[in-house]
């Protein structure tokens, strides 16, 4: 029974120290370092919005090439008229294709911008509100293109 006990000490701390290894080495940066400073911002923000009665509609879809994007912007549910809004696309696996676009209001609250899908895969469109350079609120969602 010794005998056992002496192979399977080794053995597994070699695999424990295999395990920390490998995932020192493909850590995947998924912890924010400074989470309780950005999480304190995140919560502002959201109280803000509150405050405003902000609400931005969700773009209907993407897909692969040219995407018409239409959102509705509203404050207090009334139409959010002359405000700058800016449109972010970029796919999850690259940063290669990332575009910021400003939107341009067609009718009061509803903002219209152009982006380019040129491949498949999970995307993010985020539209962030500026008011007098200042950002008031952001909102995004992540689409799966096809």
């Amino acid at each position: 029974m010794k005998l056992f006990f002496y192979i399977m000490y080794p053995l597994f701390f070699f695999a424990m120290g295999c395990g920390i290894y490998v995932a020192f080495r493909d850590a995947e940066g998924l912890v924010d370092n400074n989470y309780y400073e950005n999480s304190t911002r995140y919560f502002q923000a959201k109280a803000n919005e509150e405050k405003l009665g902000i609400g931005i509609s969700k773009p209907d879809s993407l897909k692969r090439g040219h995407n018409v994007i239409r959102i509705k912007a509203t404050t207090h549910g009334k139409p959010l008229e002359n405000a700058t809004l800016s449109l972010f696309t970029g796919n999850l696996s690259t940063t290669g294709y990332d575009s910021t676009i400003t939107m341009r209001e067609l009718s009061p609250g509803i903002y219209q911008a152009t982006a380019i899908i040129p491949f498949k895969g999970v995307w993010l469109a985020r539209v962030d509100l500026q008011q007098q350079q200042q950002l008031i609120t952001t909102k995004k969602w992540f689409f799966n293109v096809q």
